[in-house]
């Protein structure tokens, strides 16, 4: 999907794609036979983009797209609509042509639907906005395609952003964490889904991840928000079907994912500064973390980067640590300033950034922790059941 794409075009790619259905349907808890029409027309020459609705022709959703290139004014279209589409709710009002589609007594969770290039894309601020109260903004990833929730902590921190003059350009959240735990979490997840359906996160924490040899054993939640942010789970920490489908990647595969369709910005706007300061005779970089955030800062006109370079510097030192310790493309010793450029993670392909993680990463390490406690987490799973 390129960033000029059409909302109409925007639209096709919802409708054709059953596993964007699927993926909605599931992050919204529908029943997995839940069906999707498009532009369907209500009172008033008021016309949806989709409608969802069940077997028994309940009304689950109505849905608004807006493409990644509109202003303030469409947005507010946008945001508008949904407030008719709660009014149609509330007062049971069926689409014109459908009028064996009712509403049943549950609350419907109308939602905005937008690509993932919106946020970065446009100079309108979405956490700024007020939204009926059963509404929810989904985001689908115009790489691959993945669905995700954006929940009211993440609109938040877009209107924090706001307040303080912070630029954003990529809206995914990581910090002090690791790819590698990232990716043990996705599967003990499956794991523990296939014994017990429903569990809080803590209780995940302290019954069973503690056990598990990691880097931030301690830490696990931002693990989880991660996960989150990349769309892989929803609600009550249950897998999408998107996670499902990334089970055989290898640790160094889901690494190269995760940088290439989400984390990439920040790493890139990293490496770009250590290349641009490199010693050439020794090939050393010598900055420490406040001087890499403040030369990225004199970039962007003294302006902070979302989740970069806010917070006094504590990201810089997250995004090292994932550079160091997932991707491998630079070496150094924890508290010293020299780094090391080992690659430049941009000027690769897939598998020639595959092949440079598994060289350089730590992750298998831990990744053979993992397996090594599994049989143990399997007995506390089963004990517990």
């Amino acid at each position: 999907m390129s960033e000029a794409m059409l909302e109409k075009e925007f639209q096709e790619l919802i409708y054709s794609n059953k596993d964007i259905q699927g993926s909605i349907v599931s992050l919204l808890n529908f029943p997995d036979s839940s069906k999707f029409e498009r532009e369907i027309e209500f009172i008033n020459g008021i016309t949806s983009d989709f409608i969802i609705y069940d077997t028994n022709k309940e009304m689950k959703a109505i849905l608004e797209c807006k493409r990644a290139d509109i202003g303030v004014t469409e947005y507010v279209r946008g945001v508008g609509q949904l407030f008719q589409y709660e009014y149609f709710q509330d007062e049971h009002i069926s689409p014109r042509k459908h009028s064996d589609i009712t509403y049943s007594s549950d609350c419907n969770n109308n939602a905005l639907v937008i690509p993932s290039s919106f946020i970065k894309n446009t100079s309108l601020n979405i956490g700024r906005f007020r939204y009926p109260e059963h509404s929810v903004i989904l985001e689908i990833h115009e790489t691959n395609h993945h669905v995700r929730l954006i929940d009211e902590n993440e609109l938040k921190k877009l209107s924090d952003a706001s307040k303080h003059d912070l630029i954003t350009i990529c809206q995914y959240y990581v910090r002090d964490t690791r790819i590698f735990e990232h990716y043990i979490l996705l599967h003990f997840l499956k794991l523990l889904h296939e014994f017990k359906k429903d569990l809080n996160r803590r209780k995940i924490e302290k019954d069973y991840l503690i056990d598990i040899n990691v880097i931030n054993n301690g830490n696990w939640r931002n693990a989880f928000i991660s996960l989150s942010s990349y769309g892989l789970i929803g609600r009550n920490s249950q897998l999408t079907n998107v996670a499902f489908s990334l089970m055989g990647l290898s640790v160094f595969e889901f690494i190269n994912y995760v940088y290439r369709d989400y984390i990439s910005p920040f790493i890139d706007e990293i490496m770009a500064i250590l290349i641009d300061n490199v010693d050439a005779k020794t090939g050393v970089v010598s900055l420490n973390n406040r001087e890499i955030a403040q030369k990225i800062r004199d970039k962007h006109n003294g302006r902070d980067i979302l989740f970069l370079t806010d917070s006094d510097s504590r990201y810089i030192s997250s995004w090292l640590n994932i550079m160091r310790d997932d991707i491998g493309c630079i070496s150094f010793e924890p508290r010293k300033p020299e780094r090391k450029i080992n690659f430049t993670p941009s000027e690769l392909t897939d598998e020639q950034r595959c092949k440079k993680i598994k060289e350089f990463s730590i992750a298998q390490k831990f990744i053979n922790n993992y397996e090594g406690t599994k049989e143990k987490l399997v007995r506390k799973i089963i004990d517990g059941c």
